[in-house]
Order: C-alpha cells, then sequence, then structure tokens
C-alpha cells in the first residue's frame, strides 16, 4: 500500500500523552495517508486508547517482544518504501496544525531522499514551556551537505517530532545503531542525511517536544557510556562521513562542546545531590577534551546557566540533566 504521507508512532505504555498526540495529528491541515501505531509491548492502557480513537484511522501494530528503543523506530523505517514521507512521532509529542502542509511543501520539489526539519518547542507534562530550540523568525535554511554533517558532529539539535524524512517509495538507506541508547538518533540523521538531495530547516515552531521523568533519554541516563562517552563517538562518527580529516583547530572546537556538554550533566547532577556520579563524568570526559577544553568548557557552562537561568529566569525540569 503505497501513501504520500505515513506516520509512526513507536510507543511503550504510553497512555499518559498518546491521546494528546493523535489529537494533534486529527487536527493537521494536511493530514497523513495512515497513522501506524507501533507497540513495543504495553502494558498499560495504550491500546484501549489508540483503538478507541475515533476522529482518525488508526493501525495497531504489536511486537512480538519488545525491540528495544531503536529497535522500534526501526521498524518505523520500514515503511519507507511505501511513502513518500515518513515521519516518526513520539507518542508524548506533539506537532502542530500546519506542520505536514508546510513541511511536505519544502521537501516537493526533491525527487530523491530529503530530510526537511522545524524548531520545536519543549514542554513538561503539563504542556508549559521549558525553551525553544531556537529563534522562530520562518527562516528558511537550504544546507549544503557538509554543513549538515558538521552540525550533526556538533550533535546540533534536531527533535524527532520536528523531523519529517522524504523516503520517495524507496527503502531507508541506513537504520538507527543499536548499541547507542540515547544518541543513536544523532547518528541516524547524518548518515541519512549524507544520501539527501536535499537538506532544509525551517525557524518555525511547528512541534512540541516534551520533557518528563520517564523519558527515555532520563531513564538510560545512569550509564556513563550512553550519558557522555557516546556523545565523544557520535562526534567522530559523524565528523568521519565529512570524508577529510579535521584540522587542530575542528577537533579542538569539538573537544570543547565535549566539555561543556559534560559539563552542564556534571552539574546537574551534583545540584541533585548525585555528587558521586557527577565526579564520575569529569573523570571519564576530562581526559577525552584535555585540560584547557574542559576548564574553557566550564566557564562558559556557568556564564550559561548564569545568563539562561538566574537573569533570564528560564524554567528547568528539574530531572533534565541535559540543560
Amino acid at each position: 500500500m503505497n501513501s504520500r504521507i505515513i506516520t509512526t508512532i513507536p510507543v511503550f505504555n504510553g497512555e499518559e500523552f498518546i491521546l494528546q498526540t493523535l489529537q494533534s495529528l486529527a487536527a493537521q491541515t494536511r493530514r497523513p495517508d495512515r497513522v501506524v501505531v507501533l507497540d513495543n509491548c504495553s502494558t498499560d492502557r495504550t491500546e484501549a486508547i489508540v483503538k478507541g480513537f475515533e476522529p482518525l484511522r488508526c493501525e495497531w501494530s504489536r511486537n512480538p517482544t519488545n525491540l528495544g528503543v531503536f529497535g522500534n523506530f526501526n521498524r518505523c523505517l520500514d515503511f519507507a518504501e511505501e511513502a513518500d514521507y515518513l515521519h516518526i512521532l513520539h507518542a508524548d509529542d506533539l506537532i502542530e496544525p500546519e506542520f505536514y502542509q508546510v513541511m511536505t511543501a519544502l521537501l516537493e520539489d526533491c525527487s530523491g531522499l530529503a530530510l526537511g526539519w522545524c524548531l520545536d518547542e519543549r514542554i513538561d507534562e503539563q504542556n508549559r514551556r521549558l525553551s525553544l530550540s531556537g529563534k522562530p523568525d520562518g527562516k528558511v535554511d537550504t544546507i549544503a551537505k557538509d554543513d549538515f554533517l558538521k552540525r550533526k558532529a556538533e550533535i546540533s539539535n534536531q527533535a524527532f517530532a520536528a523531523t519529517l524524512l522524504k523516503t520517495s517509495r524507496r527503502p531507508a538507506p541506513c537504520r538507527f545503531p543499536m548499541d547507542m541508547p540515547i544518541l543513536g538518533d544523532a547518528v541516524f540523521w547524518a548518515r541519512f542525511g549524507q544520501h539527501c538531495d536535499k537538506l532544509v530547516h525551517i525557524h518555525r515552531l511547528l512541534a512540541k517536544y516534551r520533557w518528563h521523568g520517564t523519558n527515555s533519554t532520563h531513564v538510560a541516563a545512569p550509564s556513563l557510556q550512553a550519558l557522555v562517552l557516546d556523545e565523544w563517538r557520535t562526534m567522530e562518527l559523524n565528523e568521519a562521513l565529512r570524508g577529510s580529516a579535521p584540522g587542530f583547530v575542528r577537533w579542538f572546537k569539538l573537544k570543547g562542546l565535549l566539555a561543556v556538554r559534560s559539563g552542564i550533566k556534571a552539574k546537574r547532577f551534583r545540584q541533585m545531590g548525585n555528587l558521586d556520579y557527577s565526579r564520575q563524568i569529569v573523570q571519564a570526559i576530562r581526559p577525552i577534551s584535555g585540560p584547557l577544553p574542559w576548564f574553557l568548557g566550564q566557564v562558559l557552562v556557568e556564564t550559561r546557566d548564569l545568563a539562561i537561568y538566574t537573569i533570564g529566569r528560564r524554567p528547568r525540569h528539574p530531572k533534565n540533566v541535559y540543560g
């Protein structure tokens, strides 16, 4: 069955938010042709909510066993050949009514593989705004492939809900890695983008990413490998896709970014009273970044926190160790 737009919703025990997600799909000015919910062996009321949702017909597919987060995302990619556009929408995220109308228009002139993403608004359990991923000035950037890969090596923001893949009824050229429980998407975006004929970023708030205490990123956080060491691995993998060896200045920048990202996490765990884990993060990353990038990174962390959270008074989710 071929469709213009297929929305896949990977879910595990999503009863708390999936109704809102489905409602955001039903409100689209250009609705998806198929909505496929891929259930990863939920034990709550997710199935009843999906099957009882009348405004939009949803297909229900339950995995025989729990495939893990990225294993279920790979099931979503199985629909690539059946659609012009494929969307992986998490069961706790939302999209604005014009998402598909706007995003497909940006990619319509491309006959091959393409990728587009918009800005996202981060919200909490009560739909309260936490932050924005950028300035919503409506600007549309068509990005050169090397610039895109450069951004992905720097682990630039790109939310699932905000991203639309144009597969043009072709199989996905890559899969989500199964050994990176937090950063697998950052690697996938880069690998998929490497095969794209068009890459577009629109500065409009058309998606909402929900932060809550049971996010898969928070659940996986206690693993040093998943939380911080995989960040350096992601930087190395994505940088290698650019096809040339980086010079000293480029490596110094990446190590500085690693120091900042890890320094934020170390500080957040310290603020939550987990001093031992905070020290473990520092001990794991400082030898990789080197002393100077680490020092400069921590100066930036403190300056950033002062500007954003103290002076700017931006709200922050108490369990968010990433920002």
